[in-house]
């Protein structure tokens, strides 16, 4: 498997991303994943609050455009899906590129995106998405009806319709505001960037080992070789979701998207697992949890659609989200590639494994 580090286009990535930490919280980012909480880096954290503070003052402006909720995709991630930043010299030539599209291409592309995310991954049809499109693209009115129904805030829905009425001068706005935001950003990421760059390089240059699946290495298992969609795969280090792994199959250029302090997580996890006791204790924490161990029962019933589960547990997609992302960290299920679709599947090798070994813990063989 090759890989390509993209130092340009990560720099691009994290910008865009950048006025999205206006709804960064110490406490939600600590309990994003609590498996993790115990080995996230302070200075992380606070590199993230300087980030939160620098948009501060555009906060009014930004909620047009960027939306709090964990499932709500913002404005520009959906222009990104048919609109690839990739190979890209700025931010703002990106930008611009898109003040060159027509109101009826940006909202075909909006609608596009918005659909094919609402879809789970274990169904997402990219022929589905574009036949959607052109039905809405041609009758307006319906719009609003569709966005209705769809797994998103309700901040977000009212915000998304305004942009379908009017896209170019939306698009101008938020250009606008970006033109505000970017100088700030240059120079805040400025102090990082060298530092990015390098572990860039070096994060590739350790995935192209010519044996073993290196990638499943590093992250403890969660994502393998396997399920990347191209050979080979870009990659982006990012400091604004520095503590995530986003594989993203939705937009024409694929990436995987490595967040520039996860393996830091990864490697405190190894050396507290090294006699593997933290593991089984991880994985009897989730087990101990009723709506994750039902979560885990639906999977294992081959019930992988987030909103199926959803209605089956009576709760939010976002919190089966929640639940899902605890559930693969605690490597209780894991992320497969099945007929080009994505879906969770019960690791059972694994909790044979951290049964057996209890089993040993407590002197029966």
């Amino acid at each position: 498997m090759n890989y390509i580090f993209h130092e340009k286009e990560s720099y691009i990535f994290d910008a865009l991303l950048f006025p999205g930490m206006l709804y960064y919280k110490e406490k939600d980012i600590l309990e994003a994943d609590d498996n993790f909480i115990e080995f996230m880096p302070e200075s992380s954290q606070l590199v993230m609050k300087e980030m939160h503070d620098l948009i501060l003052p555009y906060a009014d402006r930004v909620k047009t455009f960027y939306f709090e909720g964990m499932e709500d995709h913002d404005f520009i991630e959906l222009l990104m899906v048919r609109s690839p930043f990739m190979g890209k010299e700025s931010p703002m030539e990106y930008l611009r590129s898109l003040l060159d599209k027509s109101e009826k291409e940006l909202l075909y592309d909006t609608l596009y995106a918005l659909d094919y995310f609402d879809q789970d991954s274990s169904l997402q049809d990219r022929e589905a998405s574009m036949e959607k499109a052109h039905e809405l693209a041609e009758n307006k009115e319906g719009i609003m009806p569709w966005l209705s129904g769809l797994s998103i805030g309700s901040d977000a829905k009212w915000q998304l319709y305004s942009f379908t009425q009017n896209p170019s001068s939306t698009l101008s706005s938020y250009v606008s505001l970006m033109e505000e935001i970017l100088p700030i950003f240059e120079q805040f990421y400025g102090k990082y960037q060298e530092k990015i760059t390098a572990y860039g390089r070096d994060f590739v240059d350790r995935l192209m080992k010519p044996e073993g699946d290196t990638l499943s290495e590093i992250s403890n298992g969660i994502i393998t070789e396997k399920v990347l969609t191209r050979d080979p795969m870009d990659v982006l280090i990012t400091m604004v979701n520095s503590f995530s792994i986003m594989l993203n199959t939705a937009s024409r250029n694929p990436f995987l998207a490595w967040g520039a302090d996860i393996e830091r997580i990864f490697m405190a996890i190894r050396e507290k697992e090294a006699n593997q006791i933290q593991e089984r204790v991880t994985l009897f924490k989730n087990l101990g949890d009723r709506t994750r161990y039902d979560v885990l029962m639906n999977i294992a019933r081959g019930i992988t659609s987030t909103k199926i589960i959803a209605k089956n547990l009576n709760v939010s997609s976002a919190t089966i989200s929640y639940h899902l992302n605890n559930l693969v960290t605690a490597k209780l299920i894991y992320l497969s590639q099945q007929e080009g679709k994505y879906t969770y599947k019960v690791n059972h090798a694994f909790i044979e494994k951290c049964i057996g070994d209890l089993k040993e813990d407590l002197g029966r063989e």
